[in-house]
């Protein structure tokens, strides 16, 4: 059975590059600036995953998503056994809001 497999990983951005290439004043070395974290998901029968080095797999696979202008470090991952239960609406969340200002 497929499972859907969150991966974190922390994003950062290269500030010493534009859409041209390296930035012309400077060392043109890279310089690496933490923006947040970053989710992937991977389909895949949690068995495969239960028994293989799966911190070492993802963490390769995340890095083959590092360019010049960006990179990812991995972080860890949570298995998605089963669908999240739909907490509520967007008017849910603003009827709530609503009667909590009221409240004040």
């Amino acid at each position: 059975m497929k499972n859907t497999v969150i991966i974190t990983a922390q994003y950062f951005e290269n500030y010493n590059v534009g859409p041209e290439g390296f930035n012309t004043c400077g060392d043109k070395q890279p310089h690496w600036k933490p923006k947040g974290s970053h989710q992937f998901a991977l389909e895949i029968d949690a068995d495969t995953l239960m028994y293989t080095d799966a911190n070492a797999i993802l963490s390769k696979m995340v890095e083959s998503h590092n360019s010049v202008a960006e990179k990812f470090e991995y972080i860890g991952y949570e298995v998605q056994w089963s669908q999240p239960t739909l907490l509520g609406t967007d008017e849910d969340y603003r009827q709530i809001y609503q009667q909590l200002d009221e409240a004040e």
